[in-house]
């Protein structure tokens, strides 16, 4: 325990550092975030985005490059999602791409996006209902 921690709070977490306390609590977290990446994969996977199912984290990794344009492009994406309340990271943020000698619209990850599920349910059930919205009008030609 850090001993900057009162007494009686160090006494109150004992409990929770129970062996068999530890793995029922890692067994529910496990699953319920199984449940939410296999709901956000089947949804990303419906409106037809590419999802690359992670086995180790909450972060998504989808490619867009199926999507009528302009939305096939990450950077028009995320713009799109952050008018109707959708979060998403835009992949040419993770390319390392030293003194820019590429030029962006070369980079490997310009159809790719990195999505989180890790936020609440009513939030991730918003950033579909977002996401369906943004391609229904691209498909809709608005």
């Amino acid at each position: 325990m850090d001993g900057g921690t009162n007494n009686p709070l160090q006494k109150a977490a004992v409990p929770l550092l129970e062996p068999g306390f530890v793995e029922k609590d890692a067994l529910a977290l496990q699953a319920h975030f199984r449940e939410k990446r296999d709901y956000m994969v089947r949804e990303l996977e419906a409106m037809g985005i590419k999802a690359r199912v992670p086995k180790s984290t909450f972060y998504i990794w989808a490619d867009v490059s199926a999507l009528p344009p302009p939305l096939n492009n990450c950077v028009v994406f995320f713009e799109y999602c952050v008018r109707h309340k959708v979060i998403c990271v835009p992949g040419i943020f993770f390319d390392v791409n030293p003194f820019h000698r590429r030029r962006f619209h070369k980079s490997p990850y310009i159809d790719k996006l990195r999505m989180s599920y890790g936020p609440a349910w009513p939030n991730l059930k918003q950033a579909v209902k977002g996401m369906k919205e943004i391609i229904g009008l691209a498909k809709a030609g608005r």
